[in-house]
């Protein structure tokens, strides 16, 4: 045990003492068992922030300051020990209880879940444990019948736990103090001024006995425990009953109008009303506290969003069912050329003319299939990719609220995408097309209705067997290389040159024109042989080719194109190479 240890043990035997002292003198009647009984909250709320292995201590405490407030008001001997052994189980079992349920930053009344816990340990297990042998004692002190002392002592017990151990607990723990300190100076008045409000309306209402107005107290009750949460309604709830249990002792107060049913039934009807004043904010400020934490918490997430989405290429943009825009986070500068807040309120289908209909077809396949996904990508008039996500998004109480689109810079990914598509259809060796991604092109152009005119042309580089077996295969990779080259050169933009494979090479050119498409091949066929090909190790190499031609007409397909070519190359070959055919 340390000496701190000790000193907060002594501190709670000095505040249990002068409670308990105080709460017998001003709220029991001719010594007997007081209406309410708030000593043991503070010991319970002491023994919920301090280690299990110092309870002992604080039981100790609790009960030296019970028997010296018996001794001190009721001058009472061996009595005063039994009443302070009673209030040991209620103690240790109401702290058992509720440490359980104390949150992770030290709230003990966080949720409607820890609300109906505290009243279950605190209201009913806990005072149930000291009644018995508590309502005896005061049976055997004071004569008081059995019946009357169990119910004033459950009631009193629990009351005192109900009220007051929220209130200790928060005010040894500082959340009282920090409450206080992070309040704005006008929030400071406000909080004043309501506790000001409860004490007056209280004072008013037990000062007089004339009029039943016990109703009145619960209109200030309402408005601090709307404007104040919890931890204004349980200091309210606790002045109120200070106010009202001082009045009633007193007989004051409208509870004394049913004075003629004797004091019992008067302490009895006043510890129902606190019962009443407790059980119905207590559920409301938690719920309140619950849903202000959550709303905090989503204040914080979306700032925190904002942060993220503001500090990356990431867009934010939330729409409403029917496509306007209700919040957006990030920049929108880039995607859009326009700042968030001026996004804010427009339609879908106004953010951008070039996007619009996607945009607008992703929201309305999020909204048709909540469990899913729907993915727009979009290429923007300055060349650029953008990519929306859009998924249905709900409100706090589970109802459709729109959809949310996350949209971001896609540019650099679909130039990735498109090098790889590229370098999956691209030669290695010559750089122009291979066959997979020449035949994938031609097919689309026999395909395409809007076709009015193509030719095919195969090429084929004379005796190449023996510019290998002459020279070697790097020379002769050196020759395809070459040609190929030329082949580019002599072709137009619309045009496609690809390498079937080995030495073979076609040429799709887009003209409906023979005359055109004989020009260009017999212009390939005198390039290729007119200038030799220099070697990188010093040599030349004289190479020639032969081409075949072929006119797209109506109802031949690609195979029938390529065998016409084909029939067409190797009639060339036989007519000496170096030359073109034409296709009959």
């Amino acid at each position: 045990m340390t000496l701190r240890s000790a000193s907060k043990a002594i501190a709670a035997a000095g505040l249990y003492f002068a409670l308990a002292a105080s709460t017998i003198h001003l709220t029991s009647y001719e010594g007997s068992i007081a209406t309410v009984w708030p000593a043991n909250a503070v010991v319970v709320a002491m023994m919920l922030q301090r280690p299990r292995g110092e309870w002992p201590l604080y039981l100790l405490a609790a009960l030296l300051g019970n028997g010296a407030a018996n001794m001190a008001v009721r001058g009472a001997g061996v009595g005063s020990l039994m009443l302070g052994l009673s209030n040991l189980p209620e103690i240790l079992i109401a702290a058992w209880g509720l440490r359980r349920g104390v949150s992770a930053d030290n709230k003990l009344l966080h949720d409607k879940g820890s609300v109906i816990r505290f009243i279950f340990w605190s209201g009913l297990l806990a005072p149930a444990a000291s009644t018995g042998f508590g309502a005896l004692t005061a049976y055997l002190m004071f004569g008081q019948p059995i019946g009357e002392s169990v119910a004033i002592w459950f009631a009193a017990d629990a009351l005192g736990l109900l009220v007051f151990t929220p209130f200790f607990h928060c005010l040894f723990a500082g959340q009282y103090l920090q409450c206080f300190r992070s309040k704005s100076g006008a929030e400071r008045l406000q909080t004043l001024a309501l506790q000001a409000v409860v004490v007056v309306v209280a004072a008013a209402v037990f000062r007089q006995s004339d009029f039943p107005l016990l109703f009145v107290p619960i209109l200030p009750l309402i408005l601090v425990t709307f404007r104040l949460g919890w931890l204004g309604t349980n200091l309210a709830v606790m002045l109120i009953a200070a106010i009202g249990a001082v009045a009633t002792m007193h007989g004051a107060g409208p509870v004394s109008l049913v004075s003629w049913q004797g004091f019992w039934v008067e302490a009895a009807f006043f510890q129902v009303y606190l019962a009443f004043l407790l059980l119905t904010n207590m559920p409301i400020a938690a719920s309140l506290d619950e849903r202000r934490a959550l709303l905090d918490k989503l204040a914080q997430r979306e700032r925190a969003i904002h942060v993220l989405a503001e500090s990356s290429s990431v867009l934010l943009v939330n729409f409403s069912p029917a496509g306007r825009v209700t919040q957006v986070a990030g920049d929108a500068v880039s995607i859009f050329g326009r700042s968030a807040q001026d996004l804010i309120g427009e339609d879908i289908l106004d953010l951008q003319e070039v996007c619009a209909d996607a945009l607008m077809s992703a929201h309305v396949e999020a909204i048709d299939n909540p469990q899913g996904r729907a993915i727009a990508e979009i290429e923007l008039e300055d060349g650029r990719w953008i990519e929306a996500t859009f998924c249905a998004c709900y409100d706090s109480e589970g109802q459709f609220a729109g959809s949310i689109a996350t949209i971001l810079d896609a540019t650099r990914r679909k130039l990735r995408e498109r090098q790889l598509a590229d370098a999956a259809h691209t030669d290695e060796l010559t750089g122009v097309l291979n066959r997979a991604g020449f035949m994938e092109r031609f097919e689309a152009a026999i395909a395409d209705e809007r076709t009015t005119g193509i030719s095919l042309a195969l090429i084929d580089v004379d005796r190449f067997k023996s510019i290998n077996d002459d020279f070697g295969h790097p020379a002769g990779d050196a020759v395809l290389r070459e040609i190929a080259a030329r082949l580019v050169s002599e072709v137009r933009d619309t045009d496609l040159v690809g390498r079937l494979g080995g030495d073979e090479f076609v040429i799709l050119l887009r003209t409906g024109s023979t005359e055109v498409a004989q020009g260009i091949c017999r212009r390939i066929v005198d390039r290729v042989a007119s200038e030799a090909v220099y070697l990188p190790f010093g040599q030349d190499i004289s190479a020639q080719i032969s081409c075949g031609l072929v006119y797209h007409i109506a109802g031949l397909g690609v195979e029938d194109m390529i065998h016409n070519a084909d029939a067409a190359l190797y009639a060339a070959k036989r007519s000496g190479r170096n030359q073109l055919q034409v296709a009959a």
